[in-house]
């Protein structure tokens, strides 16, 4: 009897060694891109797929993806809502209402326009007032942005 039972807890572990092998695990997989200095990263689910445009949880954490796939990182995501370094949403900040959305995309049209002015990447004034208005459509507004930035930035005077 005792024999007898020791084949037969034998022959189970074999059985699911034998099973457990045959099942092939799949799991998600950070990807990182190499095009841009490796400086972007995506996620390949289990299925093959990416997540677009989209908040996924992975491994109990949410992360936004932008709308080429992208993992997006220190920042705040397009629905209001923050994340860190590593993407993760910081749950502990609130989401930000549409105003406070506004304000923040403004300070960030700003701060191109800054850059686009100092650092030459526009070659006129009128360049850089094309700009200003394609940020800033309201006509008060932009002009309000364009002597600010005129009055405390010189034209092509950073270098980089």
């Amino acid at each position: 009897m005792k024999k007898a039972m020791k084949k037969l807890v034998t022959l189970l572990m074999v059985a699911c060694l034998m099973v457990s092998n045959c099942i092939t695990a799949f799991a998600g997989e950070w990807k990182k891109d190499t095009e841009y200095g490796g400086y972007f990263w995506w996620y390949q689910r289990d299925d093959g797929s990416y997540p677009v445009d989209c908040w996924e949880n992975i491994d109990g954490k949410y992360y936004h993806f932008d709308f080429d796939g992208y993992l997006e990182t220190d920042c705040i995501t397009a629905d209001g809502y923050h994340v860190d370094e590593n993407g993760e949403w910081l749950q502990d900040i609130p989401q930000m209402s549409q105003e406070e959305m506004d304000e923040y995309y403004k300070s960030l049209y700003k701060e191109v326009l800054i850059d686009l002015y100092e650092y030459g990447f526009v070659s006129s004034e009128e360049e850089f007032e094309y700009y200003v208005n394609l940020y800033f459509p309201d006509p008060v507004e932009a002009e309000f942005v364009m002597n600010e930035i005129r009055s405390n930035y010189s034209m092509g005077s950073a270098e980089y």
